[in-house]
């Protein structure tokens, strides 16, 4: 092989190892692009993490809150029944209440008209009730007749009608006084309904309704911030994705420039190959020329020994032969 092709394969394999230093120094700046975005990636994993890890915190956090609410929302739920049924219990004792009050009126005209017929006297019924078997006990043992017979019984009459009278204002006066004294215990009763119905308005259900507006405040607090930790985690998430695309990238970028770059070397050697071969043949042909070389000089200098020879001067036999200069040459 020519000096000429040598030196283009010398050329060739310059230009083949420039390329595979500029591919490894690109694989070397894309591999270090690559692991500042797996640095990255990790940092933002660790991020989305923590995210998470709050998100679920709060979410946890919302369920206690919304857990206390409903346990208040049930007792203030309670309350108001009672107080519901309180309050209908008011309203059937003021109702049970008019309609005494107007019995007790009623009782109050029918004693006053009994009083108007017996004279508005005070009747004693034991004293009445004596007098009744005095006559009656009289009438049997004495003798009578017709005109005091009639007096007799007009007597009885009158004195029966007068104890029934009594008898009569009396069950009026316990009817009054049982109803008058039924409604001072439905009114006591009313009172300490609303007593105890203003009570449970005041210390429990206003209570109430203050703690379920402070949890409400805490709650829609807690949704906010879940919902800002939301939005956080949803654009880690997009920029953890996007990191995994372009390392994704990257190293596809890196495994096509590491096929180049082994395809160069392959080449290279392939060139170094016909370079070591074109050397190599370069150098056999140099040695046999220096042997031909030689072997034409060893000649001529036999050559001349034997010119020599034939004058009559003095020739060794290694320069006859020619192999004093071949042997010096080896």
């Amino acid at each position: 092989m020519s000096i000429i092709n040598e030196e283009e394969l010398e050329g060739k394999i310059r230009e083949l190892s420039n390329e595979a230093l500029r591919i490894r120094e690109l694989i070397e700046t894309k591999v270090r692009e690559r692991d500042e975005l797996r640095n990255e990636l990790s940092r933002v994993r660790e991020e989305l993490s923590a995210v998470i890890n709050q998100l679920n915190s709060k979410r946890g956090e919302l369920g206690k809150v919304r857990e206390e609410l409903n346990k208040l929302r049930k007792s203030r739920d309670e309350v108001v029944n009672t107080l519901r049924q309180l309050r209908d219990r008011r309203r059937e004792l003021l109702q049970r209440i008019r309609e005494l009050v107007e019995k007790v009126r009623k009782y109050r005209e029918l004693l006053k008209m009994v009083n108007d017929l017996v004279g508005g006297k005070p009747v004693d019924k034991n004293k009445l009730r004596e007098l009744i078997e005095k006559l009656e006990f009289e009438h049997e043992i004495s003798p009578t007749d017709p005109e005091r017979e009639w007096e007799f019984f007009r007597m009885i009459q009158q004195l029966e009608k007068e104890l029934g009278a009594a008898e009569l204002i009396e069950k009026i006066k316990g009817f009054i006084d049982r109803n008058s004294q039924e409604i001072e215990r439905l009114r006591n009763e009313r009172v300490e309904l609303g007593q105890r119905m203003r009570e449970l308005y005041v210390n429990s259900l206003m209570n109430i309704k203050t703690q379920i507006q402070e949890l409400k405040k805490r709650r829609d607090a807690i949704v906010n911030e879940i919902i800002q930790l939301k939005s956080k985690r949803d654009s880690l998430k997009a920029k953890r994705d996007e990191l995994k695309a372009q390392i994704l990238k990257k190293s596809a970028e890196i495994k096509e420039l590491r096929t180049k770059l082994r395809d160069l070397n392959d080449e290279i050697n392939k060139y170094q190959l016909l370079l070591t071969a074109a050397r190599k043949s370069r150098a056999l042909v140099a040695k046999k020329q220096e042997e031909e070389r030689l072997r034409e000089e060893a000649k001529r200098r036999a050559e001349e020994s034997l010119q020599r020879l034939l004058r009559g001067e003095r020739v060794s036999l290694d320069e006859l032969l020619g192999l004093s200069f071949e042997g010096s040459e080896k």
